[in-house]
């Protein structure tokens, strides 16, 4: 390995420790809110962590092949170091930038979201359930209206028959529909009686 190629390799670990440093800043600044003590938080720190893994990986190898040495991670550690004590405080404070942006261009999405989807179609399905319920409204009593002008000279007509009845088949038939009431009764709550044990 050459001395340009020990070099490169030393400045791409540095830099591969700085970014080291800054992807678990954002992690545990986008992650925070997490229960650090189930199966979940196991699988997203392996993947996390075999992610960067494999990034830093691919650094070496385009620098160096993938050969492996010890200031390799010397380099690391001092990348890390050197972010922690300089850079930390104003990643921070940029992190924390971004996600103020990121919110506010979320929110603002879901203003125009509701304001030109949600606002609408509950509108118009509000619009449509009041003209159903005013359509149904009309016909039910248009349907009334028909039927009591179309049957009103019926029940004048079983009205002045029942007038001209004698007296004495009035009650016989009163009474015989007492009796076909009484039936029907007992036959109702006998079978009520069979569902209910059943």
């Amino acid at each position: 390995m050459t001395l340009t190629t020990q070099f490169m390799t030393m400045i791409s670990m540095i830099a591969g420790g700085i970014y080291i440093g800054a992807a678990m800043d954002t992690f545990e600044r986008l992650f925070h809110k997490r229960n650090k003590r189930s199966w979940f938080e196991y699988m997203w720190q392996s993947a996390f962590w075999m992610t960067q893994a494999a990034f830093l990986f691919f650094i070496l190898y385009s620098v160096n092949y993938g050969e492996i040495r010890v200031y390799i991670f010397l380099a690391l550690l001092c990348g890390y170091a050197a972010y922690r004590a300089l850079f930390q405080r104003s990643y921070n404070r940029l992190l924390e930038f971004k996600i103020r942006i990121c919110v506010s261009v979320l929110r603002f999405l879901k203003r125009l979201f509701d304001i030109f989807i949600v606002w609408p179609l509950t509108t118009l399905i509000i619009i449509s359930k009041n003209v159903l319920i005013w359509v149904y409204r009309i016909l039910y009593k248009g349907i009334f209206i028909v039927f009591t002008v179309a049957f009103y000279p019926i029940l004048l007509v079983f009205r002045l028959i029942w007038k001209l009845i004698p007296e004495k088949i009035k009650k016989y038939l009163l009474h015989l529909a007492g009796f076909y009431d009484t039936i029907k009764n007992i036959i109702v709550n006998k079978w009520n009686s069979k569902n209910k044990d059943e």
